[in-house]
C-alpha cells in the first residue's frame, strides 16, 4: 500500500522503522508464450521473483530469490503437500468446490496477464483468472494486482486481490484457504512461525493477528530466510485468523470465521503486504513496518482480540488449566492453590515461616466502580504443611478491610495497601489473627479512580524501606494522616478528601517507598504506565514491569520516566528516561521477580521473571549490565497457559527456589468488570529435578533462628532466606533485641568475604540494623567494588543531610571515579542534597565525555542540577561551558531561557569558542524561546550575534527574537488612551495570545474600559491567576450580557478558574441558566464531581430546547490533499455533527483547534517524530478541541460536539506536510448574529 501523494508521511514511516531510504531498480519481463513474468533486480543475473500464469493453472509466485541473489524462499509442490505452489491464492470451498487442493485442470481459466509498470524502483503486474464450476461455467473472476520494491535487505510485495461474483458466491467456512505461503520446509530443519501477538507455531494456529512471519533454515543462506505477511485493516475479518500447519505452511484465513459471500456482480477486495528477507526476526521492527503499511497502531486491535478471546474461551478447571499449559523442558506446572480456597486474589507474599499470605479483593467490581460493597475481602494465610507442592491449610488473618491491593509481612505484622490507606496490622502475640483494635494508618490519600492502577506490589527493599508502585490513571496525594486517620469498613463510601498532618505528596504514576520506623514517605521515581511488580537484583538495583508502554524498567531514585499519559510535575524535566528493553512483548506485564535462588539451573540466575496478561504466559528477560544501567534482552517464553482466561499479574519466588504466579482468572482480562468472582489460582513452576541444596532447617521459621544463623544466611544461595533474615534482623534491632556480636559478624563477612554479592548483603544488613556509622560509610567510598561505593553514597544521603566530609569526598569522586555506576548514584544523590552544595558534584559529573551516550547519566545529572540554573544563572553558564554532555549543555541554556535569563545566556554565547558547546547552547536557546510567549531581546545580543552568526542556529535565534520589538509596540498602543480603539483591541488580543506578562498586570484595570472590558475578560483565560477569577465574580452582578458571557467562557477555560465558577453557582452569584451547554460539557470534564453535585444531573442530561442540530459532511479530495469544504458557519450552542470522509489515498485526520493555533498544532505534530505514527500524529495539547482519529482511504467517522463561544476555529490535518494545504475554518457566531 503506497501513498504516492503523501511522500512526507512515507518518509516519516520509513525513518521510524529503520528501513533503507533507497530502493533498487527493478524490471518486469513478460514471456507471452509461457505466461510468465520475471522480476529482475539490477546487479543480479537471475530473476528474484517469478510469476507463473499458465492458461489452465492457478497463478503463483515461485521461485523467490533473496535480495542478495541467494537462497530460494519458496517451494513448488513438495512431497508433503503436492498441491501447494510457492505463494498463491486458493479457496477451499467456493460454492462447495475446492480450489485449494486443485491448482490446475478444469478449475482455472486464465483471462489475462500483463505488466502494468515494467521498470523503476517499483514494478507492477496483474493476472486475471476465472474460477470454473464442474460444468465449466465462470463462478468467480479473480484479479491479482501485484507491485514490488526491493531494498537492500528485503523484497516488499503488495497484493490487491479482487474477486467478482459471476454468480452468487459463498466462500465456505474452513480452517485454511486464501493467500498461502509454502517455504522449503524439510523434516529436521529449524523453523518457526510467529505472529504479531508473539504466538508461535501451533499456538499461532487459528489465532487472529495483524501479521505473521515464518522463518526457517534455507540452503545457501547463513541465517534464516523469512516471509512475513501483513493483514490490512480494511480487509473484512481483520485481523484475520491464520493457518499454521505442521510444516510451517501459513496464510490468513477469513473463512475460519464462517461463511462469507460475494453477490453476483459485486467485487470483494482484499489487501496484503509480503516481506521477504533473511536474518533474525525483529518483531518490533515488523510491527513498525506494518504500521507504516496501514497507518494503524495495532495495539487496540490486539487488545480487542484479547478481550474477545477471554470472553469466548472455555472455562478450565484448575487441573484442566495445568494440563493445558506448556513450560520449558525440565520444568512442571501445578496448581499450588485455587478456588474455593482462594478467590479474586490481588496480591500475595511470603512470611518468615514460608507461608503465603494472599489478599482476596472481593470488593473489586470494575475499573471504575467498587470499594466496599462486597464486604467479604480477606487476608488469608496458606500453607503447604507436607511440602508436596500444594497448599493444604488456610487461615483467615483479617476480614472487613475494603479493597486490599498490596501486602508485605514483617516487623511483627502485616503491611497492607488498601486505598486510601497504607495500614500496619499488628499480630504481636503471633496467633495468626490481626490485632484489629491496634491497626495503624501509616499513610493516606491513595487514589482509586482506576481500580486497575491502585497502590500495589509492596516489597521489602535491601535498605529496610518498603517499596511499591502506583499507576498513571489513579492520581493520588499521599501523606501522614491527621491524627490517627480513618480505617474504612464494609459499606462505607470512598472518601472525597482526606486530611494530612502537614502536606501530602502528589503521585500520578511511579515508584514510591516508606520507612517503617522513620515514618517517612518518598516518591522514588515518577512516570511509567501501570507498574505492577518490583524487585531488585544481586546488586540492589530496582526493576519494575509495566503495562501498555514498553514493559521493562531499571528504576533509579530521582528518575523521571516515560509516561503512558499526562505530564511530569516538573515542567523542566524536558526529556524522560526510556525503557531498557531492546525488544517488545505484547502488553501487559506484572509481577517482576529476579531469580536469585538455587532450584533452577544456573542459566536462570539473575533473569527477571514476569507474568504477561495478554500473552497468558510467564516470560523471562536477561538483564545485561551496560554503562550505568542495563539492557533488557528477551530470554525465554518460559510458560504458556494456553488459556485466554488466565490472568497472571503477580509473581513470587519461594523458600524452595520455585517460582509462583498469581492468576486472577477471569473472562475479562483487563479488569473492566468481573465475570467470575469465585475463581483464583496460584500456580507453582518447579524444575523436575531441583538443584536446591536441602540443608537442615531450610524450611524452618526464619524468625526463630539465632542472629548468627541469620548472618550466615547472607551468604546463602537462596536470596529468599537472605532477604527474610534481614527483615528479622531489622525488627530485632528496632526492638533492641539484636544479640551482641551480630554487627561484628556482619562486619567480618563484609571485610573478608570474596563474593561481591555477599559483601553487599552484609552491608545491607548492617545498614538496616544500625551497624554502619558515617565513618564506615565514608570509608566504603574507597572500596574496590563499585556497587559498595555506590551504596555508601546512597546511605550517606538517605536522610537528605550528608555531612561536609561526605560532600567533599563526593566532589572528588564526581571528577575521578571511573565507574559509571558510582557516577549514577552521585547524580541520583544530588536531589537529596541542599541546593547550594550540589555545584561541585555537578561540575565533576558533567566533564565525563564518556557518559554522553549513557542511557541514564545525562538525564539524572540534569534532574539534579535543574534547580541550580535559576539559583545562579551565571554559575550555571560556567557549567555549560565545561560540560562534555551535550544534553546537559542544551538543557542549561533552555532552563535559563525559561527563567528569563536570556541576557546571561546571550553574554555567555559571546564568550564561548567551542563549536559543539555553542551549537548545544543554541539548541537550548531555541527550545526555550519556543516555549515562551514573551521575551525581551538581550541588550548584548547584537554583539553576541556578530561572533556566532556563522552558525545556522544563531540565525534562527535572531529570527525569533525579532518579534520582541513588535510586542513593545503593541504594549505602547494598548497603553495609549488616544489610540484608535480597533488598534488597541487588536494589540490586546495579540498580547493575550502570547500570554504576555505585561498584559497580565494591566487586565484588571482594563475591565473599567467599556470598549475593552469584554476582550480583557476573554484575555484572562490565557493566564492562571486567582485574582482574575475573584475580580470577575465580584463584578458579575454589574456586568452586561456580553460581559457575563465572556466571564462564563473564561471561568470555564481551565480547572483553576472552574472551581471559582462552581463556588459562584453554589452561592447563587452566577445563575445556572447563564451557562450554555458547551460550557456545561466542559465544566463536567474539568471541574469534575463537585460541579455535577452542584449543577444537578437533570441540568446536564440534554441540550437546551433552543439549541439547533447542525450536520455537515467534509471529505478529502482524491489525489489533492485538500478538504472539499473550506469554511462553514455554526451558532454557539449548536449540536454539531461533522461526518468526515477520506476519499484520498493517504490516511488523514481532521482536528478542530483553538483560534489562531493551526500552525502551532501542526508543528507540535511534526515534533512527535518517531512517536507520530503511534499517536496518529495527534499531539498532546489543549489547543486541540475536537477531532477525528486517523482514517484511511474510503473510511469515514463522525465528530460530535457543542459549538463553542463565537470565534474562528481552524480545522487541520496534522499528518506531516499535510497542514499546509489541508485546512479550513469553522466560524462560530452568536445565536442572534448568524450571517448569510
Amino acid at each position: 500500500m503506497r501513498f504516492v501523494p503523501s511522500n512526507i508521511v512515507l518518509l516519516f514511516a520509513v525513518l521510524s522503522v529503520g528501513q533503507a531510504a533507497s530502493a533498487h531498480s527493478l524490471e518486469a519481463k513478460f514471456d507471452e508464450k509461457t505466461g510468465t513474468i520475471t522480476i529482475h533486480r539490477e546487479g543480479l543475473v537471475k530473476p528474484v521473483v517469478t510469476q507463473n500464469a499458465a492458461a489452465d493453472h492457478r497463478p503463483y509466485l515461485h521461485p523467490i530469490i533473496g535480495p542478495d541473489g541467494n537462497g530460494v524462499f519458496t517451494e513448488y509442490s513438495p512431497g508433503h503437500h503436492k498441491h501447494q505452489t510457492g505463494i498463491y491464492w486458493g479457496f477451499t470451498r467456493v460454492n462447495g468446490r475446492d480450489y485449494f487442493h486443485n491448482p490446475a485442470g478444469k478449475y482455472w481459466k486464465r483471462k489475462g496477464v500483463k505488466v502494468l509498470e515494467a521498470k523503476g524502483e517499483s514494478v507492477k503486474w496483474e493476472t486475471v483468472y476465472d474460477l470454473l464450476d464442474a460444468d465449466g461455467n465462470e463462478v468467480l473472476t479473480e484479479t491479482q494486482r501485484w507491485s514490488m520494491t526491493s531494498e537492500n535487505d528485503r523484497h516488499i510485495l503488495n497484493l490487491e486481490w479482487q474477486g467478482t461474483g459471476q454468480t452468487d458466491v459463498t466462500i465456505g467456512k474452513y480452517s485454511y484457504g486464501g493467500l498461502f505461503v509454502r517455504m522449503p520446509w524439510q523434516k529436521g530443519i529449524k523453523g518457526e512461525a510467529v505472529n504479531a501477538a508473539r504466538d508461535s507455531n501451533r499456538r499461532a494456529e487459528g489465532k487472529r493477528a495483524m501479521w505473521l512471519d515464518v522463518g526457517m533454515e534455507i540452503s545457501g543462506l547463513d541465517d534464516w530466510g523469512h516471509i512475513a505477511i501483513f493483514d490490512h485493516h480494511k480487509n473484512a475479518g481483520y485481523p484475520q485468523p491464520w493457518r499454521v500447519d505442521g510444516q510451517l505452511g501459513v496464510g490468513p484465513v477469513r473463512a475460519r470465521l464462517g461463511d462469507w459471500k460475494i453477490a453476483q456482480g459485486k467485487t470483494e477486495t482484499i489487501r496484503h503486504q509480503i516481506h521477504v528477507y533473511s536474518g533474525k526476526l525483529d518483531d518490533k521492527d515488523l510491527t513498525n513496518r506494518w504500521k507504516a503499511y496501514t497507518g494503524q497502531r495495532g495495539t487496540y486491535a490486539l487488545w480487542q482480540l484479547a478481550k474477545r478471546a477471554g470472553r469466548e474461551a472455555k472455562f478450565l478447571s484448575p487441573q484442566e488449566a495445568v494440563e493445558n499449559s506448556t513450560i520449558e523442558d525440565g520444568f512442571t506446572v501445578n496448581s499450588w492453590a485455587n478456588e474455593p480456597m482462594i478467590t479474586q486474589p490481588m496480591a500475595f507474599c511470603w512470611d518468615d515461616k514460608g507461608r503465603m499470605w494472599v489478599a482476596e479483593n472481593r470488593d473489586y467490581e470494575t475499573r471504575g466502580r467498587g470499594f466496599s460493597a462486597s464486604g467479604d475481602s480477606r487476608i488469608l494465610i496458606l500453607e503447604d504443611t507436607d511440602r508436596d507442592g500444594v497448599a493444604d491449610k488456610r487461615s483467615v488473618f483479617l476480614e472487613g478491610i475494603p479493597f486490599p491491593s498490596a501486602v508485605a509481612v514483617g516487623l511483627n505484622g502485616l503491611w497492607l495497601g488498601a486505598p486510601p490507606n497504607l495500614l500496619f496490622v499488628p499480630d504481636r502475640n503471633k496467633d495468626d489473627k490481626a490485632d484489629v483494635d491496634d491497626i495503624e494508618v501509616r499513610l493516606t490519600g491513595w487514589g482509586i479512580r482506576d481500580r486497575h492502577e491502585v497502590l500495589n506490589s509492596l516489597h521489602w527493599g535491601p535498605d529496610g524501606w518498603i517499596y511499591g508502585c502506583q499507576g498513571v490513571f489513579t492520581p493520588s496525594v499521599v501523606g501522614k494522616p491527621k491524627g490517627v486517620g480513618k480505617i474504612f469498613r464494609h459499606g462505607e463510601p470512598y472518601p472525597k478528601s482526606v486530611e494530612f498532618e502537614g502536606e501530602g505528596q502528589p503521585i500520578n504514576g511511579g515508584v514510591w517507598r516508606y520507612h517503617p520506623t522513620k515514618d517517612v514517605f518518598e516518591i522514588v521515581a515518577h512516570g511509567f504506565s501501570n507498574p505492577w511488580g518490583i524487585d531488585y537484583d544481586a546488586k540492589g538495583q530496582l526493576f519494575i514491569s509495566a503495562c501498555v508502554i514498553p514493559h521493562l524498567w531499571h528504576v533509579i531514585p530521582g528518575g523521571a520516566y516515560h509516561r503512558q499519559a499526562g505530564r511530569h510535575f516538573n515542567p523542566y524535566v524536558y526529556s524522560d528516561i526510556r525503557t531498557i528493553a531492546n525488544h517488545r512483548h505484547r502488553s501487559a506485564h506484572g509481577g517482576a521477580r529476579v531469580y536469585l535462588s538455587d532450584a533452577y539451573p544456573n542459566e536462570y540466575r539473575g533473569k527477571i521473571f514476569m507474568a504477561n496478561i495478554h500473552e497468558h504466559a510467564v516470560l523471562t528477560d536477561e538483564l545485561v549490565p551496560t554503562g550505568s544501567g542495563y539492557v533488557g534482552k528477551h530470554h525465554k517464553d518460559f510458560m504458556h497457559a494456553n488459556n485466554e482466561q488466565w490472568i497472571g499479574f503477580s509473581m513470587e519466588i519461594g523458600p524452595a527456589g520455585n517460582v509462583y504466579v498469581l492468576d486472577w482468572h477471569d473472562a475479562f482480562i483487563c479488569g473492566n468488570n468481573v465475570q467470575q468472582k469465585d475463581t483464583g489460582r496460584i500456580f507453582r513452576l518447579a524444575p523436575k529435578e531441583s538443584q536446591a541444596e536441602q540443608w537442615p532447617g531450610r524450611y524452618d521459621d526464619v524468625e526463630m533462628l539465632s542472629d548468627s544463623r541469620l548472618v550466615e544466611y547472607q551468604t546463602n544461595s537462596s536470596s529468599w532466606h537472605a532477604r527474610r533474615s534481614r527483615v528479622v534482623l531489622q525488627g530485632r534491632a528496632i526492638n533492641g533485641k539484636l544479640a551482641k556480636g551480630t554487627h561484628r559478624l556482619l562486619k567480618q563477612m563484609f571485610s573478608t568475604n570474596k563474593n561481591a554479592d555477599h559483601r553487599l548483603r552484609a552491608l545491607w544488613a548492617l545498614h538496616v540494623t544500625g551497624g554502619l556509622s558515617e565513618s564506615d560509610n565514608i570509608r566504603n567510598l574507597n572500596d574496590k567494588d563499585e556497587h559498595i561505593r555506590a551504596w555508601a553514597i546512597q546511605f550517606l544521603c538517605e536522610d537528605k543531610n550528608p555531612s561536609s566530609r561526605s560532600m567533599k569526598k563526593f566532589a572528588t569522586m564526581a571528577k575521578k571515579d571511573t565507574s559509571p555506576v558510582v557516577r549514577l548514584y552521585l547524580a541520583s544523590a544530588m536531589q537529596r542534597m541542599p541546593l547550594g552544595e550540589r555545584w561541585d558534584i555537578a561540575a565533576g559529573l558533567v566533564t565525563h565525555a564518556e557518559d554522553a551516550g549513557d542511557h541514564n547519566l545525562p538525564k539524572l545529572i540534569w534532574y539534579g542540577m535543574e534547580p541550580l540554573v535559576p539559583l545562579s544563572p551565571e554559575r550555571a553558564m560556567e557549567l555549560a561551558q565545561v560540560s562534555r554532555l551535550p544534553l546537559v549543555t542544551e538543557y542549561i541554556a533552555r532552563r535559563a531561557v525559561d527563567d528569563s535569563q536570556i541576557e546571561v545566556l546571550s553574554k555567555t554565547l559571546g564568550q564561548v569558542t567551542e563549536e559543539v558547546t555553542i551549537n548545544n547552547m543554541l539548541k537550548g536557546f531555541i527550545a526555550g524561546l519556543k516555549g515562551l510567549h514573551q521575551y525581551k531581546t538581550p541588550v548584548n545580543w547584537e554583539d553576541t550575534y556578530k561572533k556566532i552568526q556563522k552558525y545556522p542556529l544563531a540565525k534562527e535565534v535572531k529570527a525569533i527574537l525579532g518579534d520582541t520589538e513588535i510586542n513593545k509596540g503593541m504594549i505602547s498602543t494598548l497603553d495609549n488612551s488616544k489610540a484608535n480603539i480597533i488598534d488597541r483591541r487588536s494589540a490586546l488580543k495579540n498580547l493575550a495570545s502570547k500570554k504576555h506578562d505585561a498584559l497580565k498586570s494591566r487586565l484588571i484595570n482594563l475591565l473599567n474600559n467599556k470598549d475593552l472590558s469584554n476582550d480583557s475578560i476573554l484575555a484572562m483565560a490565557n493566564y492562571s491567576e486567582k485574582s482574575f477569577s475573584r475580580e470577575l465574580i465580584k463584578r458579575y452582578s454589574r456586568m452586561n450580557v456580553e460581559e457575563k458571557a465572556a466571564t462564563i467562557q473564561t471561568l470555564s477555560s481551565q480547572s483553576s478558574y472552574a472551581q471559582s465558577l462552581t463556588d459562584a453557582i453554589k452561592l447563587g452569584t452566577v445563575s445556572p441558566q447563564d451557562l450554555p451547554d458547551y460550557v456545561v460539557q466542559k465544566m463536567r470534564r474539568i471541574a469534575g464531581p463537585r460541579f455535577l453535585d452542584i449543577w444537578g444531573k437533570a441540568n446536564t442530561s440534554a441540550l437546551r430546547e433552543n439549541s439547533e442540530n447542525f450536520q455537515i459532511t467534509i471529505s478529502t479530495v482524491e489525489g489533492k490533499m485538500l478538504y472539499d469544504v473550506k469554511e462553514f458557519e455554526v451558532k454557539t450552542g449548536d449540536a454539531v455533527a461533522i461526518r468526515f470522509r477520506n476519499m484520498d489515498f493517504p490516511p488523514h485526520n481532521l482536528l478542530i483547534v483553538q483560534p489562531g493555533t493551526a500552525d502551532e498544532v501542526a508543528k507540535l505534530a511534526i515534533e512527535l517524530g518517531e512517536n507520530g505514527i503511534s499517536k496518529e500524529w495527534r499531539p498532546d495539547t489543549e489547543l486541540i478541541l475536537w477531532g477525528s482519529k486517523a482514517i484511511n482511504h474510503k473510511e469515514e467517522t463522525v465528530i460530535k460536539f457543542i459549538a463553542p463561544e463565537p470565534g474562528d476555529y481552524p480545522y487541520v490535518c496534522t499528518f506531516p506536510g499535510h497542514a499546509m494545504m489541508m485546512r479550513g475554518l469553522m466560524k462560530v457566531v452568536s445565536k442572534n448574529n448568524k450571517t448569510n
